[in-house]
């Protein structure tokens, strides 16, 4: 498995340990600061709390990777 389809619901990711992500997945979760103790605390790192816009140009890219637009991005709620 390289990325599973979130099928427009960010909150799958929510319902994954850290150990259950992918290889893909977790590289691309890295890029955006999660690393295994944070995602499985779920204590979100800075890109968490950004709008899209002021994501950098790496963290958009690894945020599309991951199955995210800008609308999805900024209208998800983590939990």
């Amino acid at each position: 498995m390289d990325v599973r389809d979130m099928k427009g619901d960010p909150s799958m990711w929510e319902r994954l340990s850290w150990a259950d992500l992918s290889p893909r997945e977790r590289e691309l979760w890295t890029v955006l600061g999660w690393r295994e103790a944070k995602w499985d605390r779920n204590d979100p790192p800075p890109s968490a709390k950004k709008e899209w816009k002021d994501l950098s140009f790496d963290e958009q890219n690894a945020a599309v990777g991951l199955g995210f637009t800008d609308y999805l991005w900024n209208s998800f709620e983590d939990q």
